[in-house]
């Protein structure tokens, strides 16, 4: 059977948390949905169901993870990220959330700032819950202004986790 567009597929990357889990299409391949293990890690029902991708794009997704365990930088791959259902503001606050540098933190009222929404914190953090693409594009790196984590949508064990692992926190931050 030929793979099109349409159809989803996934893949695991085993990780110090724990198998990640990439999904994307092929045909051309994009990435849809990077799923960190956690609280609410579910297992994906694509009609595409589990296949190792080959090729230059998924080795640049699996070096982009590699790099990151690593604590080595790496560009985002934009190009292999399916946005078409996201709105251009949520992009624009995910692209300013890809800025942040490895083991640095940053506020949600910060990214609204940046993204020409000064108060508009809340929508950052909304924007953010919505992420397709964790550890990829940083929402991890997001906090309060108060310095409270905020939310994660794995939960925040991964997310202090995640940040322990980049020297932003001491384990004893939550």
């Amino acid at each position: 059977m030929n793979a099109t567009s349409s159809e989803e597929f996934f893949f695991h990357f085993n990780s110090p948390l724990g198998l990640i889990t990439i999904c994307y299409t092929d045909n051309p391949f994009m990435l849809t949905k990077v799923v960190l293990p956690g609280k609410n890690a579910s297992a994906p029902t694509f009609v595409g169901g589990f296949r190792q991708p080959q090729g230059n794009s998924a080795d640049r997704i699996n070096g982009f993870m590699d790099a990151y365990f690593n604590k080595q930088s790496a560009s985002v791959p934009w190009d292999l990220l399916k946005f078409e259902k996201f709105t251009l503001l949520q992009r624009l606050v995910w692209k300013e959330t890809a800025k942040i540098s490895f083991g640095k933190l940053c506020t949600y009222g910060a990214i609204a700032q940046a993204v020409g929404r000064p108060g508009a914190a809340r929508f950052a953090g909304t924007a953010l819950g919505k992420n397709p693409y964790p550890i990829i594009i940083p929402c991890h790196r997001i906090i309060r202004k108060d310095g409270g984590m905020g939310g994660f949508g794995s939960g925040l064990e991964i997310k202090h986790k995640l940040l322990i692992h980049e020297g932003s926190i001491v384990e004893s931050f939550l």
